[in-house]
């Protein structure tokens, strides 16, 4: 295999991954089976919502390649209930090609967003980032600023010793921020290193919603925040001494 393939074979758990692909046409999950399978992944296939929703109960899939349009349960709810029941990637792979619905549904929790008709080469790559992103922090590593305690082994977060609820993207944002403390972010740095993203394709104002979302559940005060700071003209840092 070429390098970029035994990366895809081992990039999870040091083992092949795993790969659902959830889609109710026949032909193009037999197209997307054939390749990734060719690339030394593994494939396990769904036809609709409540199946996907069986494999994932396994606990065996590393990433779920999700089309919308699933009979049964849609992608939308899928999705949804994947988020809240594990911390599985999510690549939807959709007709729907819309900035208010690429906003909408990596919102909802998805990794990354593609629009059909697929270059199976470029998912590939987005495979492989995503799966990185995943493994990017130590296992175990705390970030401990005060009362704000953030541990990227667990993925959780707590506040004043209380825990708070965070989307899988809020906690990355969030973890990311507060890794390089009174470091400045531009909304593009961070559609970079968190989403994986550029601006040609996901509009930075994703990235400010996220921030504003995440100052809802940390911040004594959203409008006046003390843990994220926007630095006017240019983006946003983490403040380790607050108050």
């Amino acid at each position: 295999m070429t390098t970029c393939e035994d990366e895809a074979a081992s990039v999870a758990h040091g083992t092949a991954v795993r790969l659902l692909v959830a889609e109710d046409d026949a032909s193009s999950r037999l197209a997307t089976r054939r390749f990734f399978e060719r690339m030394g992944y593994l494939v396990d296939e769904a036809t609709d919502g409540p199946a996907t929703l069986q494999v994932l109960a396994r606990g065996e899939t590393d990433l779920v390649l999700l089309d919308l349009g699933l009979p049964g349960i849609d992608g939308d709810e899928v999705l949804v209930k994947t988020r809240r029941d594990s911390g599985v990637p999510v690549i939807v792979c959709t007709g729907r090609d819309s900035e208010e619905e690429r906003i909408r549904v990596l919102d909802l929790g998805a990794d990354d967003y593609l629009v059909k008709p697929l270059s199976f080469p470029e998912l590939e790559a987005r495979i492989r980032a995503v799966l990185r992103r995943g493994q990017s922090a130590a296992p175990g590593a705390v970030l401990d600023h005060g009362d704000l305690r953030i541990d990227r082994g667990t993925r959780t977060v707590t506040l004043h010793g209380a825990p708070v609820e965070l989307t899988r993207r809020e906690f990355d944002l969030l973890a990311f921020l507060a890794a390089a403390p009174g470091q400045v972010f531009t909304r593009e740095d961070l559609l970079e290193h968190v989403w994986g993203s550029t601006e040609s394709w996901q509009v930075p104002a994703t990235v400010t919603e996220h921030i504003r979302r995440i100052r809802a559940k940390v911040e004594a005060d959203p409008d006046r925040p003390g843990w994220i700071e926007t630095v006017r003209g240019v983006g946003y840092r983490f403040v380790a001494s607050h108050p």
